[in-house]
């Protein structure tokens, strides 16, 4: 994308138009809001499930549970598929 951008500015240049290349805008982000943080232990957990393949083709899966209080691993199931 930018050797084809960097084509048409070269092209631009040798016709001497007499128009100027506008900037472009700059989007504005909103900044994100900050993580909850829980109160107590046990209160809020999250869970995330993942999936990969061996070099063989087999597959499996892993489902992991967190405590969001202490941040640290309850459980790590792995399974077969």
């Amino acid at each position: 994308m930018a050797f084809i951008r960097l084509f048409q500015y070269r092209i631009y240049r040798d016709l001497e138009p007499n128009m100027r290349i506008k900037p472009r805008k700059r989007l504005i982000r909103n900044k994100p809001e900050e993580f909850a943080v829980p109160e107590a232990p046990k209160k809020s957990w999250s869970m995330d499930f993942m999936a990969d393949s061996f070099v063989d083709g087999r597959a499996f899966g892993l489902l992991s549970v967190l405590d969001d209080y202490h941040r640290e691993g309850l459980r790590i199931e792995v399974g077969f598929s």
